[in-house]
């Protein structure tokens, strides 16, 4: 259940994250608040989708979706590369609880509890590849199918 605290927690915390994984990427001063807000608003996404219902992957998508399209925006409008946006949103949505649990199951004997974190978080991690993907070709049509 997402409750009005917890959901502006979530935005808190994923706001510093993002901010402090900016700072240490060394972004440029002048995007820092927007590579945090654009981080927090992916996390965002991600978790209120969860929270819908939506399955891991797919909220993990959504909120790569998220990262894609709308860091497009600054990195126009500042001229920086979209890079420093989208890398440093990254950060909150990758799904590291099930990369820990795929460790500790692994390290417990539990062969199948592994496993099955281990897909879970394979799949989260393609769908951040995909998420943002799909917002580069949706924001830069160019971007995946250039022609010389």
């Amino acid at each position: 259940m997402l409750t009005p605290t917890s959901f502006l927690l979530s935005a808190l915390f994923s706001f510093t994250a993002t901010f402090g994984f900016a700072v240490l990427y060394n972004v440029p001063r002048k995007a820092l608040l927007p590579c945090s807000a654009i981080g927090m608003g992916a996390y965002l996404v991600r978790t209120c989708l969860q929270a819908w219902g939506a399955s891991p992957s797919v909220a993990i998508f959504f909120g790569a979706l998220f990262l894609g399209t709308v860091g497009a925006i600054p990195a126009k409008w500042m001229q920086l590369p979209i890079v420093l946006f989208v890398i440093t949103g990254i950060i909150p949505i990758v799904p590291g609880t099930a990369v820990y649990r795929t460790i500790v199951f692994f390290y417990e004997g539990d062969v199948l509890g592994g496993l099955t974190n281990g897909i879970e978080a394979g799949f989260g991690i393609g769908a951040i590849a995909a998420g943002i993907g799909a917002g580069r070709i949706l924001t830069d049509p160019e971007w995946g199918f250039e022609r010389n």
